[in-house]
């Protein structure tokens, strides 16, 4: 084969290549809407929506220190660069005001925007995907009665290529298994109703795992202990370093009360998450209590053994 007709194949494999990426990357659209009265929004729907967002902490991460609440430009430092959240109030020009129920279900299932943007996995939709389409409309309904906030979110500051976005398409076909939560027919109600919140809304995954080098949670090391906003978030499966084991009842009693005699006072973003679990039902927090327990398992003689030393200490 010639050099020339090498090179014009070896070209054309790769523009063949190029438009399967392109095409696989791309997302369409979705239309935008009249931002929906508030008043159409049934109030019980509402409530639960507030609970969910509570599971979800999402002002924590989509309100700036002393702002107004969900109006974004939180600035999230990450080892590719800083993303700034964005703001997720019905405001139609600068948040989610235009933004259909499909669209927020697309975010929230797939990471994609309504523009048909790729979101930046810091958005943890790799947990979120889990959702539900029934909680994900609750969520909706109470996001569109939020107060309207002109707030207009600050670039990213990532470099070149992370800038741009329909790289995040490669990330997601690593990384991201997209699928709504699937209980598990060996376990209880409790144990799947804790599954679903913890795994999902609650994202406990995203802090509590370790990272490798593209930022994705490592294979096979699930709550095994990472760092959040520069704070150790400690393993809480069966590596867990507490010197008195945890047990659903301290674990309920922590996740209500923000604090444990024998485990101490939640501290930095664990404080931001038990402050909002106070508007979730008593059997919202022990269910999440009872899946966390069973991740870390049952503390065999030696460690019991521990646990009384420190208790006596």
């Amino acid at each position: 084969m010639s050099l020339l007709r090498w090179a014009g194949t070896t070209v054309s494999v790769l523009a063949v290549v190029a438009v399967a990426g392109v095409a696989f990357a791309w997302r369409g659209s979705i239309e935008p809407v009249t931002r929906p009265d508030p008043a159409s929004f049934d109030p019980a729907e509402v409530r639960r929506g507030a609970e969910l967002a509570a599971v979800g902490n999402c002002i924590a991460c989509h309100t700036v220190p002393g702002g107004q609440a969900f109006a974004g430009g939180l600035a999230l430092p990450t080892p590719f660069g800083t993303i700034h959240s964005t703001n997720i109030t019905p405001d139609e020009e600068t948040g989610i005001g235009t933004w259909s129920e499909a669209a927020f279900q697309r975010s929230m299932h797939e990471g994609v925007d309504r523009s048909g943007a790729h979101l930046y996995p810091a958005f943890p939709y790799d947990h979120f995907t889990l959702v539900s389409e029934e909680d994900n409309r609750a969520l909706y309904a109470y996001l569109m009665t939020r107060a309207p906030v002109r707030a207009e979110a600050q670039a990213n500051d990532l470099p070149f290529p992370l800038n741009i976005r329909m790289m995040v398409a490669g990330w997601k076909l690593l990384f991201f298994d997209e699928g709504r939560f699937a209980a598990d027919a060996a376990q209880g109600d409790d144990w799947n109703r804790g599954a679903y919140l913890a795994e999902g809304l609650g994202h406990c995954g995203a802090c509590h795992t370790p990272r490798n080098a593209l930022g994705a949670r490592k294979a096979g090391a699930e709550w095994s202990g990472g760092e959040a906003e520069g704070w150790t978030a400690y393993p809480i499966n069966a590596l867990s370093p507490a010197p008195v084991p945890w047990d659903a009842e301290a674990l309920t009693f922590y996740l209500r009360q923000g604090w444990h005699p024998e485990h101490g006072v939640s501290r930095g973003p664990m404080a931001e998450v038990t402050g909002n679990l106070g508007l979730l039902p008593d059997s919202d927090i022990a269910a999440i209590a009872a899946y966390t327990a069973s991740r870390m398992g049952e503390p065999d003689a030696a460690r019991m053994a521990q646990a009384e030393t420190a208790r006596e200490a």
